[in-house]
């Protein structure tokens, strides 16, 4: 989730559709999962949010996007780890 608030601010829709992409539509959340993890992040200090048009929108603080940037290392390490494997 914090993943996919890194390019941009988002809707709960748009963080669900951003994940499903980067999962080539391998992996949809569903938003009863989304919406719960959303509130956690911005109670944990790592997302803020604000109205736009009458819709929450998700934006990460600077502590989210230090642990996004981690996040997506490590996801790209782990990636390129399994790739190594298939050879």
């Amino acid at each position: 989730v914090l993943i996919a608030l890194l390019d941009s601010a988002r809707t709960g829709a748009e963080v669900i559709d951003a994940i499903t992409a980067a999962t080539d539509g391998h992996w949809t959340p569903k938003p009863g999962a989304v919406y719960p993890t959303l509130q956690l992040l911005a109670d944990e200090g790592l997302v803020a949010t604000e109205q736009r048009d009458e819709k929450k929108v998700y934006t990460l603080t600077e502590a989210g996007r230090t642990a996004a940037e981690q996040a997506a290392t490590e996801q790209a390490q782990h990636a390129a780890g399994e790739h190594d494997h298939e050879h």
